[in-house]
């Protein structure tokens, strides 16, 4: 059943944040140029069971990368990149990415509109066929990766999403970088995690660099199935990509949105005062109260006056669910990224049990 609008949910720009000045304005029909991409991967083919591929809103794991700006679109895309790199923080102590930007869409206008186009998210949700919309956590939308200082790391560990859907989108060709390639694993979260837990490598020939034909390409995916990183660069380079995240409005689907409240080891030097933004307590707490709002609309509407007894408490239990979750989760605070990654699993495997 498709949710009411999110657009009520997306909060304005906190104080810490200020516009950056003089970036162009987002312009779809300038800027876009949506083509088909070449092929696909269901979650079967990576190896996830029937019980799975139902639980999630689409039977597709990903595409492959494909064009989603213009060349005039990736120019202006470069003049916004370039008045943000002063802001990116570099944090070498990561246990994940490096350097790295969150926070765009209260930065940019053009990130933002970008991140929020209507005809992107019509294309997407066709893609996927399932109803889909910008990300309901705002704190997901317009992630943006950046060459980290110590080019011996990973660009991005291997990992797999926070989030249901999401597309990553090259802002610098490939083609002029030696090393930093978006790499996949054909297999389960689950087994590649447990590869690595090993001490073992991913085995090379179950791994796949999806290859895109220049800047302005994207790769559309099931982020929370599809296991991925990107690569050490081998020189430094100027690679940068942008991370869209979306959420189902399929309510009858566990929701995959989790949420990183990890202990930090650095902040962001631009901020106000040098404060770390924390308003990703509020946005998961804004994510599961628009859930829950939807789930308890869905009963109202759909929950007949003569069910019996199992079938309301069924139904009030599956409404409650993701208030439950957020609120363990919050209430165990910032955790050490093992204990954090730990708790996110065993989320997971309860929403696949329930």
């Amino acid at each position: 059943m498709p949710h009411s609008s999110v657009a009520d949910v997306y909060p304005d720009q906190p104080d810490a944040y200020e516009w950056i000045v003089g970036e162009p304005a987002f312009d779809p029909a300038r800027y876009l140029q949506l083509e088909a991409p070449d092929r696909l991967w269901t979650l079967e083919e990576f190896g996830y069971d029937e019980a799975f591929v139902a639980s999630q809103a689409s039977p597709i794991a990903m595409f492959s990368p494909s064009r989603m700006l213009s060349d005039e679109g990736v120019a202006a895309l470069h003049e916004t990149i370039s008045l943000l790199k002063p802001l990116v923080r570099q944090a070498p102590d990561s246990h994940r990415i490096s350097g790295y930007l969150r926070g765009t869409v209260f930065l940019s206008k053009f990130i933002r509109d970008l991140c929020r186009c209507d005809e992107i998210t019509e294309f997407m949700s066709g893609l996927f066929g399932t109803a889909l919309a910008p990300h309901t956590m705002v704190y997901q939308q317009g992630h943006m990766n950046f060459a980290p200082d110590d080019i011996s790391k990973p660009v991005d560990h291997w990992h797999h999403d926070f989030v249901g859907f999401d597309y990553v989108l090259m802002a610098h060709d490939p083609a002029t970088v030696e090393g930093g390639e978006f790499k996949v694993f054909m297999g389960t979260r689950e087994e590649g995690n447990a590869i690595l837990e090993r001490g073992e490598e991913l085995p090379v020939e179950r791994v796949i660099a999806p290859q895109f034909p220049g800047a302005g390409y994207t790769c559309f995916m099931q982020g929370n199935a599809v296991f991925h990183c990107a690569a050490p660069l081998k020189k430094p380079a100027d690679r940068v990509s942008l991370v869209n995240a979306y959420v189902s409005l399929d309510i009858d689907k566990p929701d995959p949105t989790r949420t990183f409240f990890v202990e930090a080891s650095g902040r962001y030097a631009w901020l106000k005062d040098e404060v770390e933004p924390h308003h990703s307590w509020a946005e998961y707490a804004r994510h599961t109260a628009w859930l829950g709002r939807e789930k308890l609309t869905h009963l109202l509407d759909d929950l007949p006056l003569d069910a019996g007894r199992e079938q309301s408490l069924a139904a009030l239990r599956q409404a409650a669910s993701d208030l439950e979750r957020a609120i363990k989760t919050i209430d165990a605070g910032p955790l050490p990224y093992e204990e954090m990654e730990a708790l996110r699993r065993r989320q997971d495997d309860d929403l696949l049990k329930s």
